[in-house]
């Protein structure tokens, strides 16, 4: 019986299994026309900073209340007096002096001038310049010159026991108070402007050659000059604000190896974010380079070792491919792909060139 049931059993039909192929994702390359970012960083200063200081002697009897440490004052703003008795005194000497000097030359003038007419009535020959009173005359015009000048210096004291701002600005330091006796070159007080602020923006020498611009310091024209972007969050607000490029430091930075530019930032006194921007306020700078033409941008991820793969016909293949630069997640593909090309965005545990793939 089990003969039997042996002959007459199924024939068991062999199938070939069915190979499913991998499900992948990709984008199209299309070429751009792209413009280099440069990323850095750095810390907002002052473009003008100076330490005020005294230029006569005097004691202070009065100050505004804007030279104080921290305090805002404006372009031709009073900040403090001096006791200017004494210059005054000093002023009415040498007026004194000016009125004398000025009438001893007319008198010196009409002498001179009578003793020419007198050797040209009864003189013969070449007069002497003695005779013509020509040295008392070049005397008394000394005299006078000396006496201008007194004057001259006197009104300058003067003015300067009065101090005004020489900028819109602020004040970082104060360091006299009412009643400080100064001499000439007593400091006063450190101030810096603040209608145009700068920063200070470290590269990396890789970053040079898509700036485009001279790296010997020089100021860069107007019309060369790199747009910069800077943010930051600040005491949880946003701050955006744009500034040039204006020149390039010309020394490497002996502890990073690396060179700096400074960016421009003009202060608009009516914009909100602008006067939000703080002298030591860290921001983040993203700097407008070079503009390069077709253009392939790739994640990064999709590169290594100077290769990417594609999707052609339903097969990955590999590809050579030249890149221009990697900023932040994405490189930028100048030479390797064709428009249009399909390019693999899966992550793969093997990749195998001709190894067939579906894209639905």
């Amino acid at each position: 019986m089990f003969a039997v049931l042996l002959s007459i059993k199924p024939e068991a039909q062999f199938q070939k299994p069915e190979i499913v192929s991998q499900l992948v994702e990709t984008f199209i390359a299309l070429p751009q026309n792209i413009e280099a970012k440069i990323r850095s960083q750095g810390t907002i200063r002052p473009e003008k900073e100076i330490m005020l200081t005294s230029e006569v002697s005097g004691k202070i009897i009065w100050i505004s209340k804007d030279l104080s440490d921290g305090a805002n004052f404006g372009e031709g703003d009073v900040l403090l007096k001096l006791e200017k008795r004494d210059y005054e005194l000093a002023l009415i000497s040498t007026e004194s002096n000016l009125f004398q000097a000025r009438a001893a030359l007319e008198k010196e003038e009409a002498e001179a001038d009578l003793a020419n007419k007198e050797w040209q009535r009864v003189g013969k020959g070449k007069a002497s310049s003695l005779t013509l009173r020509k040295p008392q005359l070049a005397q008394a015009k000394a005299v006078l010159a000396t006496a201008e000048a007194s004057h001259e210096q006197a009104k300058r004291n003067l003015d300067r026991t009065i101090l005004t701002a020489p900028f819109k600005g602020r004040v970082r330091n104060k360091m006299v108070d009412l009643g400080t006796n100064l001499f000439p070159g007593n400091p006063i007080a450190e101030v810096y402007a603040t209608d145009l602020l700068e920063i200070r923006l470290p590269i990396a020498d890789k970053d040079i050659p898509f700036l485009g611009i001279p790296m010997d310091g020089t100021m860069l024209p107007e019309g060369n000059r790199p747009r910069v972007r800077l943010f930051a969050n600040y005491g949880g607000q946003d701050i955006e604000i744009y500034g040039n490029i204006i020149r390039s430091e010309s020394e490497i930075d002996p502890k990073t190896r690396m060179i700096s530019l400074v960016a421009a930032v003009p202060i608009d006194e009516n914009s909100k974010i602008a006067n939000s921007l703080k002298v030591g306020m860290f921001m983040n700078a993203e700097i407008s380079g070079l503009n390069f033409s077709d253009i392939v941008v790739v994640p990064r991820y999709t590169i290594k070792d100077e290769t990417i793969w594609v999707v052609q016909d339903k097969r990955l293949r590999k590809r050579s491919v030249e890149v221009l630069r990697y900023e932040d997640e994405y490189a930028l593909v100048k030479d390797g792909l064709n428009t249009m090309d399909k390019i693999l965005t899966t992550r793969l545990s093997s990749y195998i060139d001709g190894m067939s793939v579906r894209t639905d």
